[in-house]
């Protein structure tokens, strides 16, 4: 979420727009292999909007093993920092795109490793820095932090993350402009409401359109459920889950109901989405 806001955040300054082909920031180099399908490339087909809604059918390089005990194996090296760059080559590696672009939705992390690189070019300053001003600053998230910048006393403060009952580790570069983020729960209700009250945009428009636009179909028998612009939609609740190989977490806010749902836990396998349907007795299925 905190990485399609600063895009459109961008979007509303006239720096780029959802139409934007992304060819515009990277015309060239091994990138392009992103978007080879069948003998073809289409990387002057995709936009801006298909990263923000995974549309784009690029290789998500996180689920490129399909198994998250194989994963956690090859990706937990302490110590190891990942660039853009390392990140793309994982994902070109495991081969073609999934689909020509536009064609359907596939969620898919590597899109929004490229919309922090994206950020970066365009504000002048890294995605990190320019998170940190517009809106960990601009809310007051005096306890939310980058995984890679972590003080040592916010080291201490957190917790330990495991994945089948077992310690586990993950570098925080491996999730990037795509999920790096290390936060709180009174933060992160910082956050949904502020988000919720327009005070992360110039517009009102923008928020509505958020809200309003873009969305597909997030599983084929679950009609539910829909993704958008960095943002998942389910019975009237806007918000995001994340996940990586220590922790899951899940914030949600009916603006309707006025109930926010900030959930995390420090497991890997055990799904904060699941306790937020038994809460809001919503049926998966």
């Amino acid at each position: 979420m905190f990485t399609a806001i600063a895009v459109l955040q961008l979007i509303e300054k006239g720096k780029l727009s959802l139409n934007t082909p992304i060819n515009k920031f990277f015309p060239d180099g091994k990138i392009k292999n992103l978007a080879n399908f069948k003998g073809q490339n289409y990387w002057d087909k995709v936009t801006v909007e298909m990263l923000l809604n995974h549309t784009s059918g690029f290789i998500d390089y996180l689920n490129v093993y399909g198994d998250d005990e194989k994963a956690l194996k090859v990706f937990s090296v302490k110590g190891k920092v990942y660039s853009s760059e390392e990140i793309y080559n994982l994902a070109i590696n495991h081969g073609d795109a999934n689909f020509i672009p536009g064609e359907k939705f596939k969620y898919c992390n590597t899109g929004y490793i490229i919309l922090g690189d994206i950020i970066s070019k365009l504000s002048g300053m890294n995605w990190r820095d320019y998170i940190q001003k517009n809106i960990f600053d601009k809310v007051g998230m005096k306890n939310t932090y980058f995984g890679s910048r972590l003080t040592k006393k916010a080291k201490r403060r957190m917790m330990r993350g495991h994945f089948k009952g077992a310690p586990s580790f993950m570098p925080p570069t491996l999730a990037g402009s795509a999920g790096e983020i290390v936060s709180c729960t009174k933060d992160l209700e910082k956050f949904l409401l502020a988000w919720h009250g327009g005070k992360l945009y110039l517009r009102p428009e923008t928020l509505q359109m958020q809200q309003t636009k873009g969305f597909h179909q997030m599983y084929e028998d679950y009609k539910v459920l829909t993704y958008g612009y960095g943002v998942m939609q389910v019975a009237g609740f806007y918000g995001h889950g994340g996940q990586t190989f220590g922790f899951q977490s899940y914030v949600v806010y009916n603006p309707t109901k006025k109930i926010a749902y900030v959930i995390g836990v420090n497991d890997a396998t055990v799904s904060p989405m699941s306790l937020f349907f038994l809460l809001e007795n919503i049926s998966f299925f």
